[in-house]
């Protein structure tokens, strides 16, 4: 038996019953790193975790695949296993979408692959449109691994990670569709799986199903959805990432709580980074204070009257989850309730979707009323508006607030796992890893020498780094990040 069986804990057992060909024959295939995925790893903090609630036997669904480009049929063979699953007694806690490797979207798809970041992207807003408000990405597979990795190394992961992370006694059952019903095979003995039925794939189906019916580990359900990504994939997938950047530099307010002095030359020296896929434009903080009629919501220039509110995301950064108040503030009901009746202007940095400022608008009480809309920082249509301050650990204000595996809020910087630098900036998809590998890197030389912890950092921040140990040196968490992920570099790839 191949040592890559031995250790799969779905299809070991298969193989000491039937040999290593009904392996292959469900799908498995060798893939080409000789070390091992870690598939006990739950401290690598890319995947976002669903809301638990009590249940006797909860699971999460997981599909595997190109999505390549990710249409309706996916999102209703999701909506078919988890009707199946409940029907069997499940609790579904939440569904997973787990767009495969780039190496394997080159193999099948060639030049109209679509990058990974961008097919990570796309699946958070096929789900948003579907109003799948109870599914998530997963890019684990996607972006944290060398090489295309089999889908039960995918479903073992997650299991383990939600496990340690959501509920220890969680099950994952694997979700596919007809044409792909050999995967059963895996889950006979351990996990679980939903086949549901697929257009054209009706005789492959019913085959399987002969000799899988019956096994209590396996379910069916009825589907003939007839999308396909091929019918819908573009003949060549093109850039479209913008190549016009407007960087704001931050003061030494950015720091107050970290206490550097090297915030000149981080913001240089990230400025040069980002100048490598885009032309930057340098633009500094406004620090004349707002109006008397201005409502702020923008975290570093405050006015008389502020609405502390942040777009919340799921790890990752694909999927936006809700508003809510800023890390760190009173509850939003208790702070529009204290906002005094008048007529205002709002105050924030830029608009780049326009959502927080329609968001806000929507959940002002009739008391406050708008009378138009003031930025800090205008920018032209082909132009992305980044903060300097969203890429420093720790920095106050700074990085992308996410639900984290516990569900508290916390604070990332723009980079790898926590954040995809390619959904929040202009660095292409193709670069994200090899990016955030040099933004970790200028982070730990920011902070060599200052002997400050994870202790010292701004308590959102904190919190999505205590797992690391309170007393660790941010120059050393810093460094933990470059190593993982530079162990992410496909084989034979220059460093």
């Amino acid at each position: 038996m191949h040592w890559k069986i031995r250790r799969d804990p779905y299809l070991a057992t298969l193989a000491e019953r039937s040999g290593d060909d009904a392996v292959f024959a469900a799908g498995f295939f060798l893939d080409e790193d000789d070390v091992d995925s870690p598939l006990d790893d739950v401290d690598w903090h890319c995947t976002p975790v669903p809301e638990h609630r009590p249940a006797e036997r909860p699971v999460v669904l997981l599909s595997t695949g190109g999505f390549c480009p990710p249409h309706a049929g996916h999102l209703a063979m999701m909506a078919r296993a988890r009707v199946a699953a409940e029907k069997a007694g499940f609790t579904v806690l939440g569904g997973y979408l787990s767009p495969g490797h780039d190496a394997y979207l080159t193999m099948k798809c060639g030049p109209a692959a679509i990058p990974a970041s961008v097919r990570l992207r796309m699946c958070a807003e096929a789900i948003a449109r579907d109003q799948s408000d109870w599914l998530l990405v997963d890019p684990w597979e996607a972006l944290h691994r060398r090489v295309s990795v089999n889908y039960t190394d995918v479903t073992a992961r997650l299991r383990a990670y939600l496990r340690a992370h959501l509920d220890p006694r969680i099950e994952v059952l694997y979700v596919c569709g007809g044409d792909n019903a050999r995967f059963g095979r895996a889950f006979v003995d351990e996990g679980g799986c939903v086949i549901v039925g697929r257009r054209g794939a009706e005789a492959e189906l019913a085959s399987w199903r002969r000799e899988l019916d019956g096994c209590a580990r396996i379910l069916w359900s009825e589907g003939d959805h007839p999308a396909s990504s091929r019918a819908v994939r573009a003949a060549r997938w093109s850039d479209e990432t913008k190549k016009r950047l407007v960087l704001r530099i931050e003061d030494a307010r950015a720091v107050h709580t970290l206490g550097i002095t090297t915030l000149p030359a981080f913001q240089d020296a990230l400025a040069s980074l980002l100048g490598e896929h885009a032309a930057v434009r340098r633009i500094g903080l406004d620090a004349s204070p707002p109006a008397d009629d201005a409502l702020s919501l923008d975290a570093m220039v405050p006015a008389r009257h502020n609405l502390a509110v942040s777009r919340l995301y799921a790890l990752g950064g694909y999927r936006a989850l809700a508003h809510v108040a800023r890390p760190g503030a009173p509850p939003l009901a208790e702070q529009l309730a204290a906002i005094p009746p008048r007529t205002y202007t709002l105050h924030d940095d830029d608009r780049m979707t326009g959502g927080t400022l329609a968001a806000v608008r929507a959940m002002l009480p009739p008391h406050v009323r708008i009378a138009g809309t003031r930025l800090a920082i205008a920018h032209e249509d082909d132009e992305e508006v980044v903060d300097s301050r969203d890429f420093l650990l720790g920095a106050d204000e700074g990085g992308l607030v996410v639900a984290l595996p516990d569900r508290r809020l916390g604070r990332a910087p723009y980079v790898l796992p926590y954040v995809d630098p390619a959904v929040r900036c202009c660095v292409p998809p193709q670069h994200v890893r090899e990016f955030s590998v040099r933004v970790w890197a200028l982070n730990e030389r920011t902070f060599a020498g200052t002997g400050l912890c994870v202790r010292d950092l701004p308590a959102a921040t904190r919190a999505t780094f205590r797992f690391l140990g309170e007393e660790r040196l941010l120059e050393d968490v810093c460094r933990w990040h470059v190593e993982r992920l530079e162990r992410l570099r496909p084989p034979g790839a220059r460093p």
